[in-house]
């Protein structure tokens, strides 16, 4: 891999949205889910330093004296934005103010089956075809959901029966740098990025308690999701 360093950036507010407030907080088996997250990005050696955005009082504390995790409070969503968080360009734009460096790498925290192997592949594919000054390609790397569906309109009829491919933007993962951000209009997703499809299971965000159950029964049960926990 070429010669530098991401800084993760994580927003973990205390209260989120009017669905699930208490999200972040949530156990799954015995941790809580922002803990999840942060113990895959620390285990990454290519993230350099890991920048959390909270107004939790128990996190400004509990990483108050880490020398890779940095916690700031300088931006609070609205509640009708909050939802909207794992893609929202506005938070990215006061983190950046708050971090140094040039790469980063953006996570939205309630996946818990989000696999280490994946991060690792969407930074290898940055490295590939963002960073790589001889065959730049793309100028950042999002994560994408494949549906593959009939459509209908209103009245029921058909407006494509071949099941066509389409891609969403789940939000839960994106890699960037300052300079094709700030040339992009403060944007995360640039004019030529790369998209990296990632597993249905991975997907599984824990936005509300149906979900919330959900993962921990997996958890609880991983012996049983040999694909989730190999």
């Amino acid at each position: 891999m070429s010669n530098y360093s991401l800084t993760a950036l994580l927003s973990i507010p205390e209260e989120a949205g009017f669905y699930f407030p208490n999200r972040h907080f949530e156990y799954i088996s015995s941790k809580p889910l922002y803990q999840i997250m942060i113990e895959k990005l620390e285990a990454i050696g290519k993230i350099d330093k890991i920048i959390i955005n909270t107004d939790s009082n128990m996190l400004k504390s509990y990483y108050s004296r880490s020398n890779k995790t940095k916690v700031i409070d300088v931006y609070r969503a609205e509640p009708q934005e909050v939802e909207l968080e794992l893609t929202s360009d506005r938070l990215t734009t006061e983190l950046l103010k708050h971090a140094e460096g040039e790469h980063f790498l953006q996570l939205g925290p309630i996946f818990p089956f989000l696999k280490l192997e994946t991060i690792e592949r969407a930074i290898q594919m940055y490295d590939e075809y963002v960073v790589n000054a001889e065959d730049p390609r793309y100028d950042s790397v999002f994560s994408i959901r494949t549906l593959n569906r009939r459509y209908y309109d209103s009245d029921t009829d058909f407006i494509r029966e071949d099941r066509p491919n389409t891609f969403v933007e789940d939000g839960i993962l994106h890699i960037f740098n300052r300079t094709a951000f700030l040339a992009n209009g403060n944007r995360k997703v640039g004019k030529k990025p790369y998209s990296c499809g990632i597993d249905e299971i991975e997907n599984l965000a824990v936005d509300s308690e149906e979900n919330h159950q959900l993962a921990v029964f997996i958890s609880e049960h991983r012996n049983r999701f040999p694909r989730v926990f190999r």
